[in-house]
């Protein structure tokens, strides 16, 4: 990690305060801001649930494959 943050230009955190009054004297560039981590936070909480419906799918198939299987073999 700090080699990541090694990269990272020196300019930027010298000019956070800048950006963020930037962004609080620009209320359109606030609410596009808004806009996309709402959007961005709604697409990735849609990807965890569709990979849990998905798991439990599979998970309930193999329940009902174990169960045939006993029954079967008894």
């Amino acid at each position: 990690m700090p080699h990541l943050l090694a990269q990272i230009p020196i300019t930027v955190p010298e000019r956070a305060g800048e950006i963020v009054d930037q962004v609080k004297a620009n209320p359109t560039l606030l609410a596009i801001l808004i806009g996309v981590g709402v959007l961005t936070a709604v697409v990735f909480m849609w990807g965890i649930m569709k990979q849990a419906i998905k798991a439990v799918i599979f998970g309930g198939l193999l329940s009902v494959a174990a169960w045939i299987w006993y029954f079967n073999v008894r």
